[in-house]
């Protein structure tokens, strides 16, 4: 399998995972709602992650001011399998689909954002290599010049 995760950028793509269908930007709305809700229902509600947050906020030594109020979180770190539907393809492609959640958090809050990765399990190859030649604009004007 190809290890190379890629963003995916297309946010009118298409994810099917398990049963289900999301456009990309969907996937990512509903991942971010649910995490942020989840956190921000723990944060107050919690000691333990107070305390977490204490521990960590101020991580300053001597003159060097650290403030620790930022994360990040990918999940799973393998990939979970699904397949992508890229818009002006002809098939889905099959791989695995990676959450990255950014968090920005407070003593009583977190922010979210989402970003998605995706690893293809067999990546888009031509048929030969020749394909890509032809398709390269300096072959198509030295085709045509003869």
């Amino acid at each position: 399998m190809n290890a190379k995760f890629q963003d995916l950028e297309c946010d009118t793509d298409i994810l099917l995972i398990e049963k289900d269908t999301f456009t990309v930007e969907r996937f990512k709305d509903l991942m971010r709602q649910k995490l942020a809700k989840n956190l921000n229902e723990i944060i107050p509600n919690s000691r333990e992650v107070r305390m977490f947050f204490k521990l960590f906020y101020d991580c300053s030594i001597g003159e060097l001011d650290l403030k620790v109020d930022k994360g990040q979180w990918i999940f799973p770190p393998a990939g979970m399998t699904c397949q992508l539907l890229k818009i002006g393809s002809q098939a889905w492609q099959k791989g695995k689909l990676r959450v990255k959640a950014y968090l920005k958090f407070n003593f009583s809050s977190v922010e979210v954002q989402i970003s998605c990765d995706f690893c293809p399990d067999e990546p888009a190859e031509p048929e030969s290599i020749l394909d890509d030649i032809r398709q390269s604009e300096e072959y198509k004007k030295l085709a045509n010049n003869n």
